[in-house]
């Protein structure tokens, strides 16, 4: 499988991808005024604890207070933890008989591990964990942890024995990926920098009051060199000079064989950019899309709610089959693969559920399940799975650390408000009549002015024109109709002419305006 990282340094923007064969997987974006929030380091004020919630709401200086759960509270008397515990960067549930020991007023050090969503604050955590490029180094936990990824025995015995005469005192250690075949001269000076970072943050919250940022993550750009850029990696593709040379003066301190494979763009055809080479820019308009087709002919829809995400597998275009079960088999296998990268490239997190097409045989829903599993095994939030319900369905739940690509790129429609529709013309014809009813009286012998947004003036005006002369025949009106080309979808207003007042206004698919006549 061939793996490039694209960096892509705009005025305004730093966007970088990854591809593997050719296929986008993973994509993310950053501005100067809108950094990502993860991983930072804050010496935050306690503000009220509620024991309801098992946790704390702490002032770290944002808009909204982050929140702090106690099982993210580090306590001396806890037993060593688990390596996947290490790697989710927190403790799990909360203990029985743990106690809450935050006074209001406290100061405390948090780092952030989920960015704020919607109304909630970030959600912060007391264990703290410093990235390097072969290390992370954890202040509050000691502990020795390997990487699950690297699966030699030998190897994983030998980074295990490296990191255990680095470590200091009480604090711990985990080898990352990246730390595979590395020299003991690499992780000592990958720890001797982390160190470093650490008595900085030490400096800085002793010397300062709360609430104050003691530290933060790289650019997007330079973390995902440090984090992503493994032996794995066939080519880092840079089309910034500046980053180009930040990257290989990064890579000559921490790993210096990889500097070969960095690479500055350049562009075949004078104005072709790196992305619509590459054909980033094309995949990243499907991100915007709720269908996405498959080589069958099949298709898969994404949709959001609130409370999940479900994606759905059609058969779509081609289902004459003299053997249905193999084209739905066929189908779901191509489905599977393709659903994996839409997570990844989405980040699709927090409840996923799946409707693959149903199938009779067992065996075949294994064979899609471990076809999932397979597509995701190298993802970086951690996922955990179901098996096929009774209903045919899978049900997954992936780490969230910030909002999905699509909520990134996205903002709430002002004219649905959220909701992806608009009413129809006939629901809103139905409606009109309504009003002309509710009002009758007050209406009669004068002229109403329906004053509506080019769609539904044009509906009642020319296919609709017999409705009308129903309606002034009934109700003993004359009605006029009138485009409003300033109006939203679903926005109306009816007017009494005689004295220019509305009767009834419709805004943003809601009522806002009725006067009594």
């Amino acid at each position: 499988m061939k793996k490039e990282i694209l960096i892509n340094v705009g005025r305004f923007e730093i966007r970088t991808a990854v591809i593997e064969d050719g296929k986008l997987i993973e994509f993310y974006s950053e501005r100067p005024e809108h950094k990502n929030l993860v991983g930072r380091i804050y010496k935050g004020r306690v503000e009220n604890v509620v024991p309801g919630l098992a946790g704390a709401f702490v002032n770290i200086g944002l808009s909204k207070n982050g929140f702090l759960p106690l099982s993210d509270i580090p306590d001396n008397s806890l037993s060593e933890l688990s390596e996947s515990e290490l790697e989710g960067g927190g403790t799990g549930e909360v203990e029985e008989g743990r106690k809450l020991d935050l006074k209001p007023g406290q100061e405390i050090l948090v780092q952030v591990v989920k960015e704020p969503l919607g109304k909630k604050g970030a959600r912060l955590s007391s264990y703290v964990f410093l990235p390097g490029r072969y290390l992370v180094l954890t202040p509050s936990i000691n502990h020795i942890g390997v990487s699950r990824r690297i699966r030699d025995r030998n190897e994983r015995s030998r980074l295990r024995s490296l990191a255990s005469k680095l470590k200091q005192g009480k604090m711990g250690l985990i080898v990352r990926t990246a730390a595979e075949k590395a020299t003991e001269t690499n992780l000592k000076l990958d720890f001797e920098n982390l160190n470093e970072t650490l008595g900085s943050i030490s400096d800085m919250t002793s010397s300062n009051r709360a609430p104050i940022l003691a530290y933060e993550e790289p650019l997007v750009s330079m973390k995902l060199v440090r984090d992503q850029f493994t032996r794995g990696v066939s080519n880092v593709i840079v089309d910034s000079r500046v980053e180009y040379e930040t990257i290989l003066r990064y890579l000559r301190r921490n790993a210096p064989r990889l500097r070969s494979r960095v690479r500055l763009y350049q562009p075949e055809k004078e104005g072709v950019t790196m992305y619509e080479h590459y054909g980033v820019e094309n995949e990243l308009k499907n991100v915007f899309e709720r269908k996405i087709w498959i080589k069958s002919g099949g298709f898969i829809t994404v949709d959001h709610t609130e409370a999940m995400v479900a994606i759905d597998v059609n058969t779509g275009r081609f289902s004459a089959e003299e053997k249905p079960e193999d084209l739905i088999f066929r189908t779901n296998m191509e489905a599977a693969a393709e659903i994996a990268r839409q997570i990844r490239l989405r980040d699709l997190s927090g409840l996923l559920v799946i409707d693959f097409i149903d199938m009779r045989s067992r065996d075949n829903m294994n064979k899609v399940l471990r076809e999932l599993k397979r597509y995701l095994r190298d993802d970086k939030a951690h996922t955990d799975f179901s098996g096929f319900s009774r209903f045919g369905l899978i049900e997954i739940t992936r780490e969230r650390k910030r909002p999905g690509l699509f909520v990134h790129l996205t903002e709430e429609c002002s004219v649905c408000r959220g909701l992806g529709r608009i009413p129809s013309k006939d629901y809103l014809l139905a409606e009109i009549e309504r009003v002309l009813e509710q009002h009758a009286n007050a209406l009669s012998g004068h002229t109403v002015l329906i004053k509506a947004e080019p769609r539904i003036a044009d509906y009642l005006s020319v296919q609709r024109f017999e409705e009308l002369a129903e309606w002034a025949r009934c109700y003993n009106v004359a009605i006029e109709i009138k485009t409003d080309i300033y109006a939203y979808a679903g926005e109306y207003s009816i007017i009494l002419q005689d004295n220019n007042s509305i009767i009834y206004r419709r805004e943003q698919n809601r009522i806002t305006n009725l006067v009594e006549t």
